[in-house]
């Protein structure tokens, strides 16, 4: 009996320091978040924010909440190729059925940490037949993709003089930081096929040469121009959710503009020490804006709406979430008991 008690402890070990790791995680972005909104009350006044809140133009923010939910067919076009260059779609992985995935997980990022989201979407679509490599493998590549070409058109939107006047000093560091991620990820996907026959070898690299080459077939596949494509597609999208949340407070802030808080915006929730970005992200943006002369309750209010508008806009998720449930793939004659 000794035995099977020791037995069952090292089994549950494992996982229940993961759920201790991940419980301490999540309390710790909690942490930062509420200190960067405590840092944040110090240095507005509230009054002032509600006023400029009475004074919102309703009809930019629901253009805006629109935008935000036509991404989601989007984003999951753009996974849907991504399985196709891996050659991992299943005929019950339709159109209808990566889509639904997509929206699910995209919902449940504006209330859990991303990996969690990402997980999900994973694990929905290895109900529909996928099998696990194939379907983390398939979300992190589009994590990635989307993460590069944030990097890639933040670089070159940093490059115009709006970038000057809403970064000011901190431009140059941002350029170099960008610019040298961009060609780490060239030379990267240069050398793949030379890494990894050597990564290949070692056990603890092995998955790291698995999903180079998964990255590199993807990127250099007949899909690539389709898949980058869309991806940009969804990054313009944003610029004009940013706009139109200008508008909607009366900010007449040029494209560029919009563009330059789109990259250090989404730049910065894509830092993962606080939820979903908020907190950092007002922070932010209020800097940024206040380079431009834009009073402090304002940029917090831009900020706000800007997260809460992404919130609205993924709410189809939840409807789907509610009303669609992938049915698990059969398993295969001879798998018993």
């Amino acid at each position: 009996m000794s035995g099977n008690v020791a037995g069952d402890m090292g089994t549950t070990s494992p996982p229940r320091r993961s759920g201790i790791k991940t419980i301490a995680i999540f309390t710790a972005k909690i942490v930062v978040t509420a200190t960067c909104f405590w840092y944040i009350s110090r240095q507005i006044e509230l009054s002032q924010v509600v006023t400029a809140a009475a004074s919102l133009d309703f009809r930019w923010a629901a253009f805006a909440i629109l935008v935000v939910t036509l991404q989601i067919p989007l984003v999951a076009m753009r996974w849907r190729n991504i399985l196709e260059a891996l050659k991992a779609l299943d005929v019950r992985m339709t159109r209808a059925a990566t889509t639904a995935i997509t929206a699910i997980a995209i919902f449940f990022s504006q209330v859990v940490p991303s990996v969690a989201s990402e997980g999900l979407r994973a694990w929905l679509l290895v109900r529909l037949g996928c099998d696990w490599r194939n379907a983390l493998t398939s979300v992190v590549l589009d994590r990635g993709v989307g993460v590069a070409l944030l990097i890639a058109m933040g670089f070159v939107i940093l490059l115009s003089p709006s970038g000057v006047i809403a970064l000011g000093g901190s431009r140059q560091p941002v350029l170099i930081l960008y610019g040298a991620l961009l060609l780490a990820g060239l030379l990267g996907l240069w050398t793949t096929p030379k890494l990894v026959p050597l990564l290949a070898d070692r056990r603890y690299s092995r998955w790291i040469a698995t999903l180079a080459a998964d990255a590199h077939d993807v990127l250099l596949s007949r899909k690539s121009p389709l898949i980058l494509g869309i991806g940009c597609l969804i990054h313009v999208l944003t610029i004009v959710i940013v706009w139109s949340l200008g508008r909607a407070q009366g900010l007449a802030l040029p494209v560029m503009d919009a563009a330059v808080l789109f990259t250090v915006m989404i730049g910065v929730a894509v830092v993962p020490i606080s939820i979903s970005g908020w907190g950092l992200r007002e922070i932010a943006v209020m800097s940024l804006l206040g380079n431009l002369g834009i009073a402090p309750e304002r940029a917090l209010l831009f900020s706000v709406c800007f997260g809460l508008v992404c919130a609205v806009g993924s709410l189809p998720g939840a409807l789907v979430w509610l009303l669609y449930s992938p049915v698990p793939a059969p398993h295969p004659a001879g798998r018993g008991a």
